[in-house]
């Protein structure tokens, strides 16, 4: 349970670092028969998709398996037949990882 709060912490801090940097937040932990995404959010024509990890260790290597980037690449896919709106945007894969002690890495087009 200690590591699920930590998760929902970092995903809260990793949306207040978005929205500082103006961006909205359309989704928190968007989950779909397909894959699941951490948050979802858009500044302008860009559509940023975000995979949050928090770690104890600070160690982010390898921390998204390319199973994870299928299932999340596929809930980006359904994001966007369900919200046709989005068709003409920017899309990115962000990873940002959340360790104690330290700003959040955010790894811009992760994959």
């Amino acid at each position: 349970m200690k590591s699920f709060k930590l998760g929902i912490f970092a995903e809260y801090i990793t949306s207040l670092l978005y929205m500082l940097r103006f961006y909205s937040i359309l989704h928190r932990r968007m989950k779909t028969y397909v894959g699941e995404v951490d948050l979802v959010a858009v500044r302008g024509k860009q559509l940023v998709f975000i995979e949050v990890k928090a770690r104890k260790n600070g160690i982010y290597e390898g921390v998204v398996s390319k199973t994870q980037q299928t299932r999340i690449r596929r809930a980006a896919e359904w994001f966007l037949a369900k919200n046709p709106s989005y068709h003409g945007y920017d899309i990115r894969f962000d990873l940002v990882v959340v360790a104690p002690w330290s700003w959040p890495l955010i790894i811009k087009n992760a994959w």
